[in-house]
């Protein structure tokens, strides 16, 4: 598990699933203009979902050691325009295993005070909206609290997003 090192004042928290999608871009402007407002921190989570390598297990190690860095740089990349845009305090958190099951463990984790689950929508067709529509669908009984859906043409960007990387 990854975390940055300040200590958070308020224990309250927004929750906001990383990636490197537009969707996810437009949730976590959307996710630091409201927790700046409500003055609560916010979790970036990043999921590493777990590879069928075990017959290779170099090839499995190497892999998941290559996606920790990646998360790790790409985490700290986010923290740093968290801090240069907006006054909030982030915690960053690893996992390993399968996307929907690592949130709703994370939601449950009484640790944490997680007051909104913050999802980015792509509005033509991603893998990404395959969490909105468990968390929406099936495994909507094991949810709590809200959940705050943003569509990626959501325009208040702060962060760059992929489109605009992409020229």
């Amino acid at each position: 598990m990854h975390k940055n090192s300040n200590k958070l004042s308020n224990n309250e928290y927004f929750l906001v699933c990383v990636d490197e999608s537009n969707e996810f871009y437009a949730a976590l402007d959307y996710a630091c203009a409201n927790a700046q407002k409500q003055k609560i921190n916010l979790i970036l989570l990043y999921i590493i979902e777990v590879a069928n390598f075990r017959h290779w297990k170099g090839v499995e190690t190497i892999m998941l050691e290559e996606q920790k860095t990646k998360a790790k740089e790409l985490l700290d990349e986010h923290l740093l325009e968290i801090k240069k845009n907006y006054k909030l305090k982030a915690k960053t958190i690893i996992k390993r295993g399968d996307k929907v099951d690592s949130i709703l463990k994370l939601l449950n984790n009484k640790r944490y005070k997680i007051k909104n689950l913050i999802l980015g929508l792509a509005l033509e067709g991603n893998d990404t909206n395959k969490i909105i529509n468990s968390l929406t669908g099936s495994f909507r009984k094991k949810l709590n609290l809200p959940i705050t859906i943003v569509p990626d043409n959501y325009n208040n960007y702060v962060f760059k997003n992929r489109r605009d990387t992409k020229s």
